[in-house]
């Protein structure tokens, strides 16, 4: 029989899945890391999953984590830009790839910080204050790096881009 524990995770397992490797894969940019790193964080859930008393902070908590491997991964492989053709070639959701695939190689090429609220932002679909939690940052700080990337974006991919 198992524990009301493992229901819980079961159900945050099944529910955000999918979402925590979207993160990864753009985040990351290669999907064999995306996979490692979906793993690594269901692992540190389960493991923490005692320590979340409010399921209202469940999403940011979650991504929370998501994050923090992701950048863990990311200062082991000293990896500083996501190639756009990794994410290409290894996900598998791959319909209309082609109109995305600029986009995908401009948020690749942000500062983390930038990319990391871009991808949480309209990604995760993150308020501005969990955002904050999740970066454990000021919301104001948040509200800059989101101007400052869409701005970068938008220089980038031509002004006839709206991110908003």
């Amino acid at each position: 029989m198992r524990s009301e524990k493992h229901r819980r995770f079961e159900r945050i397992y099944s529910g955000y899945k999918n979402d925590v490797l979207k993160l990864s894969i753009v985040y990351l940019g290669d999907y064999q890391l995306a996979e490692d790193a979906v793993q690594e964080t269901f692992f540190k859930v389960l493991k923490k999953l005692n320590t979340l008393k409010d399921d209202s902070k469940l999403k940011p908590w979650l991504f929370q984590i998501a994050v923090n491997v992701c950048r863990s991964a990311l200062s082991h492989k000293s990896r500083r830009e996501v190639p756009a053709e990794n994410v290409v070639k290894s996900s598998p959701a791959q319909n209309d790839l082609d109109e995305k695939l600029a986009v995908i190689e401009e948020i690749g090429k942000l500062k983390p910080e930038l990319r990391e609220v871009i991808l949480l932002f309209y990604y995760q679909e993150l308020s501005r204050e969990e955002i904050a939690y999740v970066l454990n940052i000021p919301k104001t700080t948040v509200d800059y790096r989101l101007r400052a990337a869409k701005s970068e974006l938008k220089k980038n991919l031509g002004e006839e881009e709206d991110y908003e």
